[in-house]
């Protein structure tokens, strides 16, 4: 695997996350300009890679991939409920099903969406919502315990006036009191799992990279997840603190995928020389 290669995933990583937090959060635009760039890059990665599987058109999988689309869509119409993370993934696996078995020359996009939504859905469910079904909520407790607690212990020996007065919320003494409540997105637990289903979607898909080089970008990816969210929750509540939630909000969209390129940045030139 060529050193080119290896910056080309980082790239990946980085809009991959942009786009999600975005859409999710964001502008949906500029989440859309980001899912775009995304595209542009796989489709340059899978000519630089030379990708030998061929592509066959195949109705069976075309119909299966629609029908997962329409399947989410009716069910959420049904129950007047919001299109969220867990349904993007299943519509957005129901297309790369779909276009997998288009035969055409971005079955091989279609292959890598594929295993990239089936990936991220299998942990999602494993870790969130199968633990959450017996009242676990193994996502908060990494979040209170990784993030919440030492972005506030930071803060406080800091001199600001914060407290965690329970699991999932900052509170914040200052040019307004006001309670912050940290959401999944907000301590990096999304990207970590995007940037693990993605790096093994392209592993699958695109270039194997052996285990070795597997887990050492995997390490440098989840290591620039960690740091930029707890460096983004510190952030967040200085903001708050100083001046006030209309001012944090204008941020708070932004800041999650700035500060995961700007660490990624100079881990990635360590990782690559």
């Amino acid at each position: 695997m060529s050193p080119k290669n290896e910056l080309l995933i980082f790239i990946l990583a980085v809009l991959v996350v942009s786009s999600f937090i975005e859409l999710a959060y964001g502008s949906p635009y500029i989440g859309i300009a980001f899912f775009i760039l995304s595209v542009i890059l796989l489709i340059y990665i899978s000519k630089r890679v030379e990708i030998s599987v061929e592509s066959h058109r195949s109705a069976p999988a075309i119909i299966t991939g629609l029908s997962i689309v329409l399947a989410d869509l009716i069910y959420n119409y049904v129950y007047s409920s919001e299109i969220q993370t867990f349904d993007s993934m299943v519509i957005l696996l129901g297309f790369s099903i779909a276009l997998s078995g288009s035969g055409t020359k971005y079955s091989d996009l279609g292959r890598f969406s594929t295993y990239f939504s089936s990936i991220f859905l299998v942990l999602f469910l494993s870790l969130f919502m199968i633990p959450e079904r017996f009242e676990v909520d193994l996502p908060y407790y990494y979040g209170h315990y990784a993030v919440t607690l030492p972005a506030v212990c930071l803060l406080t020996a800091l001199g600001l006036r914060v407290t965690i007065p329970e699991m999932r919320f900052i509170e914040v003494f200052g040019v307004q009191h006001v309670v912050l409540k940290i959401d999944l997105a907000c301590f990096g637990w999304y990207s970590m799992l995007l940037v693990t289903s993605m790096l093994l979607a392209y592993d699958l898909t695109m270039e194997r990279l052996g285990r070795g080089k597997l887990l050492k970008i995997l390490a440098v990816m989840i290591v620039a997840s960690y740091l930029a969210n707890l460096l983004r929750v510190s952030i967040l509540v200085v903001t708050a603190y100083y001046y006030g939630m209309d001012t944090m909000m204008l941020i708070h969209s932004h800041l999650g995928w700035i500060l995961f390129a700007a660490i990624l940045i100079p881990l990635v030139y360590v990782f690559l020389r």
